[in-house]
């Protein structure tokens, strides 16, 4: 072989390895994952809004897994996420109330209930001090107030207890007697007494004579249920047959109730005209005018407000004020001016839904802001709200 033709040779060799060494470093760039940077970890894909019981599920199945005390029940995980979500929507009257509170809230509501008769109060001891009613099954059988509640059907009372699970207990159907162990002083006293309809009074009323001979006719509404307009109706005709000829509606410490009720009272003192607007979330505002009635269309009315006038109370005080049919006496009311759907569910629990605002005939909103009294009558200032108002209905020269 002649020395062109080996070096000829050679360099074929050298350019041929040459290709393939660039050639391997290229293909096992192909094959060859690149590495992974350390923060390139994997981002979870978020859950739909559907799939969101799912998640709540699994959870609570690691709480099962490693909580280290006593894993509450299904019934009251779910509660305890009904209120948490509820809460999510930051509006205090927007809730849930479970089974037994919303028993106790439409006995409240309705007027009447099956049950002894009988006010529970804890005292300063912790223990349920009964007071009965008069007329009512409790003060038949023998209680008497003061009396101390040991146990109910056999089961003991503790110290300092829940006073709606107690109430709810002692209450039942009409018919079906419950067994009460009271304690009166020393002695022990058993009493079993047959559960009556009991009906829940919501207005008081009287006849104010001060000193003149005038009258007026004081109706002290404490809450606006189911029975409420009939009883304002029946306090109008008697105390205007006993002389009234002016009137003093006290809503003081009157928490609210329902709104066509509000609605009914504030008609027997407004003939005529809007009581109220609710204002939706579409921005529309509906009015509702009075119902008719008008047992008082035109005689002077006064209104007792404080700072625990709430709701429903706010809407008959605002509206009469308004229509310039009565002068607020008294303090600033509490500001609760929203209407509330009530949801019952399936296992006797709700929630209520706030989906409006009310507004007074003349447009002013209540909600958070609350309504000036006329008169300012402190409750530290010594005065007498009802002697004022009775003042202002028959002031000085007035038989």
């Amino acid at each position: 072989m002649s020395v062109r033709r080996f070096l000829a040779l050679l360099a074929l060799v050298m350019v041929w390895s040459a290709a393939m060494l660039v050639a391997g470093w290229s293909l096992r760039g192909l094959s060859q994952p690149a590495a992974r940077p350390a923060f390139a970890t994997p981002i979870p894909t978020p859950y739909p809004t559907s799939s969101a019981p799912l998640l709540l599920d699994e959870a609570w199945s690691k709480v099962r897994e490693s909580f280290v005390g006593e894993v509450p029940t299904d019934t009251l995980r779910n509660y305890g996420a009904i209120r948490g979500a509820m809460g999510t929507l930051k509006d205090p009257y927007s809730i849930f109330i479970e089974p037994r509170s919303r028993s106790l809230e439409r006995d409240q509501q309705s007027g009447a209930f099956g049950g002894i008769g009988a006010t529970l109060a804890v005292n300063a001891d912790g223990v349920i001090a009964l007071t009965p009613i008069r007329g009512t099954p409790a003060e038949r059988a023998g209680v008497q107030a003061g009396d101390l509640l040991l146990s109910v059907d056999g089961v003991p009372v503790p110290r300092n207890p829940d006073l709606n699970e107690v109430l709810l207990r002692i209450r039942g159907e009409v018919g079906v007697p419950v067994t009460l162990l009271l304690a009166r002083g020393p002695e022990q006293l058993t009493f079993t007494i047959t559960r009556a309809v009991i009906e829940i009074p919501s207005v008081d009323w009287r006849v104010i004579t001060g000193t003149r001979e005038s009258k007026a006719g004081l109706i002290v509404i404490n809450s606006f249920t189911a029975r409420t307009s009939r009883e304002v109706r029946q306090a109008i005709g008697e105390l205007r047959a006993a002389g009234a000829s002016a009137w003093i509606l006290d809503l003081r410490n009157n928490g609210g109730g329902l709104l066509g009720v509000s609605i009914e009272v504030a008609s027997e003192f407004i003939p005529e005209g809007v009581i109220l607007f609710e204002r939706r979330n579409s921005g529309s505002d509906v009015s509702f005018r009075a119902t008719g009635g008008g047992l008082v269309p035109t005689e002077p009315v006064m209104v007792l407000v404080n700072g625990n006038s709430a709701s429903a109370s706010e809407i008959v005080a605002g509206a009469l004020q308004d229509h310039g049919r009565a002068r607020l006496i008294g303090t600033k009311t509490y500001g609760k001016g929203s209407a509330q759907y009530v949801y019952d569910l399936s296992d006797g629990s709700s929630v209520h839904v706030t989906f409006a605002k009310w507004l007074t005939p003349n447009g002013r909103s209540i909600d958070g802001v609350g309504l000036m009294p006329d008169v300012e009558v402190k409750p530290d200032s010594g005065i007498d709200p009802i002697t004022t108002a009775y003042g202002l209905l028959f002031p000085a020269g007035t038989p």
